[in-house]
């Protein structure tokens, strides 16, 4: 059988395009290189703008995976000083990501994708009138056009032509998911802060933070910086993961920190220096091969936050649609359209301002600390990033960086006064 469009990875990214092309009446293949169940290490957060993308595609049943809800943030700086903020309306979705990749594999095989398992895509040959794909097991298939989900660390797209990425354009998270008892937990943070919060710990790497995230009956805590950063690191990523719980512990984010020592990581896109115009590996389409990248393969993570799970589930959606185009036109040119539409729709905010923020906080722990804490001083400023933390639209990036790039002079005379605790909780 040759498939409309067959998509090789079925993490977020991929589902979502299986999901948005099957939803437009394309004979759609998934090709999954595990299984249902498989984990990726990753904070589970789904932000506001993650929440619109599904709604979009029509999967909104994913939210009966969700675990639970945060309603704001708070973020340890340098010298332990603590800057909460929660906006009434906006919250965080958390999920495992076992299981909210499961669930929304189940919603593509409802949608009519057929999901092959154990099946890694390791070549594919594009002629003139579609794509063979050959995987890990010798299975052939064939296809009209083949769309790249296969995650930030899989070499499909190098094979197919498309530039690899360098270290300094990968980012390496690490920790651990543990069963914890999340409830009290949580119920202590209430009492103290007046919502359910995520943390954000700064101070122990240059560019990136260590994170607490809860879920129902477990609890994610981790951290991530850039591949480059974290090489350096090397034997001592235990020493920086045990300082980062200490300080939870000390702080009373976490009652017991026994149950977390690093048993995971994961790459993922990280510090963009080098991409063609801001973009992702130069390109993320090819007319000659018919292929599309999308999610993690294509670099779709904010460069300040890592948060990828918005890059991933629009780039699905947007992917499916140029395939459509360019089946209804007979036309692989058509393909040009994606890298336009996902520029538009969240890559001009996610790479063009979020990459210039990122170069404003993350240039040396000196910039990240007295940067921090400027904003920490300006309410405005506090309001703004938090609406990227949360990704509240595809504007987040542009609306903070362009304020604090018009004020730094006050911004920065404002430093000194943040003192030790700001809180600017709407709840």
């Amino acid at each position: 059988m040759e498939y409309d469009v067959i998509v090789a990875g079925g993490g977020p990214a991929g589902a979502a395009a299986a999901i948005a092309a099957s939803s437009r009446g394309l004979s759609t293949l998934v090709l999954e290189k595990a299984g249902r169940g498989r984990d990726k290490f990753c904070g589970g957060g789904v932000t506001v703008l993650a929440r619109r993308y599904l709604a979009e595609l029509g999967a909104r049943e994913v939210e009966e995976a969700f675990e639970a809800w945060c309603e704001g943030h708070v973020l340890v700086l340098p010298g332990e000083r603590l800057l909460v903020d929660a906006v009434r309306g906006l919250s965080y979705a958390m999920v495992r990501r076992r299981v909210f990749d499961a669930k929304l594999l189940e919603i593509a095989e409802a949608s009519g994708a057929r999901v092959v398992e154990g099946a890694r895509v390791e070549r594919a040959e594009a002629g003139p009138e579609g794509v063979t794909v050959v995987d890990s097991r010798g299975g052939r298939y064939t296809g009209r056009y083949l769309v790249v989900a296969t995650g930030a660390g899989d070499k499909l797209p190098e094979r197919l032509g498309f530039p690899g990425w360098r270290a300094g354009d990968l980012g390496h998270c690490w920790g651990s998911e543990p069963p914890y008892d999340s409830e009290s937990q949580v119920a202590a943070w209430r009492r103290a802060y007046g919502f359910t919060p995520i943390f954000l710990m700064f101070g122990f790497v240059t560019y990136g933070y260590f994170w607490v995230f809860p879920k129902r009956g477990y609890m994610n805590v981790g951290m991530g910086t850039l591949l480059t950063e974290s090489v350096r690191l090397r034997a001592r990523h235990p020493e920086a993961y045990s300082a980062g719980l200490e300080l939870a512990r000390r702080l009373r984010v976490l009652d017991r920190v026994d149950p977390f020592r690093v048993e995971k990581s994961a790459l993922i896109p990280g510090h963009p220096r080098g991409w063609s115009e801001s973009r992702p590996r130069g390109t993320t389409w090819s007319a000659e091969k018919r292929v599309l990248l999308v999610g993690d393969a294509a670099g779709f993570v904010h460069p300040l936050t890592g948060e990828g799970l918005s890059g991933a589930l629009g780039s699905g959606r947007l992917a499916a649609e140029a395939v459509k185009q360019a089946l209804d036109a007979g036309d692989p040119s058509r393909l040009a359209a994606y890298e336009e539409a996902w520029w538009r729709e969240f890559g001009r905010d996610m790479f063009e301002y979020g990459l210039r923020l990122t170069q404003l906080l993350y240039s040396s722990p000196t910039a990240q600390r007295i940067g921090l804490l400027s904003v920490m001083a300006d309410e405005k400023a506090v309001k703004l990033l938090s609406r990227l933390l949360y990704r509240a639209d595809t504007r987040c990036s542009e609306e903070l960086y362009r304020y604090v790039s018009r004020r730094l002079p006050l911004l920065l005379l404002k430093a000194p006064l943040a003192g030790r605790k700001r809180d600017y909780s709407e709840l």
